[in-house]
């Protein structure tokens, strides 16, 4: 599982080491989301590479197919600029927002990439380049199952909070109820005292359904506020008091965005 830390106050580093030399070893390594079950309104994908990958168009060897073997047409969006970190170690794979979303001519067209019910292999041909000039080490492949749409709005008042001990460093665990954006969870929940960052690391459990918090130092019997952006989204895109395909017309209140707690006595 991917680790996010929180060097100093306020940096997050999402990046690991500078790629070796060309060995033709480049593979992709990890895939978001995580789990074998994801709504069929998913907006993103994300694909780890352990090295940084070429300037090529990539998403041309990526196919997304029926559990059958044929193929989802057109499931991503068409974009000139590949979506990569500056490190060209992730690349996003953004599902059409026309097709996902309800009432667009799109969706209306050729309905949803992904059905319901229905299983998908997704795969990244070794005819990838990476930034030495090597094709990746072999193919790679992940089967998911889609299920209902989530048409939930968050609410982090519904979330769970465990009570760490004050005078250690044991993590705090946030459970959301639901698998979250793993980027958006590394960037957008954050625990802050006296209005500042507290530097500690990030690391996701639960099919980025649970965030979790290892202090860098021992908590304080003091009050800590979990503080929640409101950019904060699920796989479908939906952000607290805002549902991704919500209604024309339709308005729904913001709840609060910042949970407090306080660690408990040793």
């Amino acid at each position: 599982m991917r680790r996010f830390v929180l060097a100093g106050a306020a940096t997050l580093s999402l990046f690991g080491a500078s790629a070796a030399a060309c060995t033709g070893a480049t593979q992709v390594d990890e895939i978001y989301p995580s789990g074998d079950a994801v709504p069929e309104n998913l907006l993103r994908m994300y694909l780890y590479f352990t090295a940084p990958m070429g300037d090529g168009d990539i998403v041309p060897l990526i196919t997304l197919r029926h559990a059958d073997g044929s193929v989802v047409e057109d499931a991503f969006l068409s974009n000139r600029f590949d979506l990569w970190s500056p490190g060209r170690t992730r690349l996003t794979l953004l599902f059409d927002p026309g097709r996902v979303k309800t009432g667009l001519e799109a969706h209306d067209r050729l309905g949803r990439a992904l059905v319901a019910g229905e299983s998908y292999v997704l795969t990244v041909g070794d005819a990838a380049i990476d930034a030495e000039g090597c094709n990746l080490a072999a193919t790679f492949s992940h089967s998911f199952v889609a299920g209902p749409s989530d048409v939930e709005v968050p609410d982090p008042s519904d979330w769970n909070l465990n009570q760490p001990m004050a005078g250690t460093t044991e993590p705090l665990r946030v459970s959301l109820g639901s698998p979250h954006d793993h980027l958006s969870m590394a960037f957008r929940i954050q625990v802050r005292r006296g209005g500042k960052i507290l530097p500690g690391g990030v690391s996701l459990e639960g099919d980025e359904s649970v965030w979790v918090f290892t202090p860098r130092d021992p908590w304080s019997a003091a009050r800590y506020e979990l503080s929640v952006k409101k950019e904060l989204e699920d796989l479908a895109g939906n952000r607290p008091g805002e549902l991704f395909d919500q209604p024309i017309g339709m308005e729904i209140d913001k709840p609060e965005l910042s949970l407090w707690f306080r660690p408990g006595g040793t």
